[in-house]
């Protein structure tokens, strides 16, 4: 796995931390994680091997874990346990450009809006219509993005 391979995944699990219900100001260290990983010359697979991921700034012990997991299996067990609240398929809505996590949990939490296709069942019986934060531009990326799947 290439280090922008690892953050575009930190990244998804604090998106979908986010949208489960999990609280922002934690999954949002995640988001510096990947930052920082990105940026490193020092390729992650090296530091894999040499169990040095709390090299890492603001990595401990849980987090290098993760790490691993998503290395080894492409999840983490933070993900699995938070799968509980929401489906792993809410990371299609936030693709969407213009659609960022808070509005996907917003869809998710309080409109049933767990995929894709949930999101085309809404926007064809009008729901989204009412929904604050949705307004034509991102409706307009939102039907963009299921007429092209």
């Amino acid at each position: 796995m290439t280090n922008s391979e690892l953050a575009n995944k930190l990244r998804d699990l604090r998106d979908f931390l986010i949208i489960a219900g999990y609280e922002e100001s934690h999954a949002t260290r995640y988001t510096q994680i990947a930052r920082f990983i990105e940026k490193m010359p020092e390729n992650v697979e090296d530091l894999r091997r040499e169990h040095r991921f709390t090299d890492i700034p603001g990595v401990g012990k849980l987090v290098a874990q993760y790490i691993r997991e998503i290395m080894e299996t492409g999840v983490s067990s933070k993900q699995t346990e938070w799968e509980a609240y929401a489906p792993v398929s809410v990371l299609d809505l936030v693709r969407i450009p213009g659609l960022g996590p808070k509005t996907a949990r917003k869809l998710y939490q309080e409109y049933g809006i767990g995929s894709l296709t949930d999101l085309q069942k809404a926007d064809e019986g009008g729901v989204l219509a009412d929904v604050q934060g949705v307004g034509p531009k991102l409706l307009d990326a939102i039907r963009s993005q299921y007429k092209s799947n």
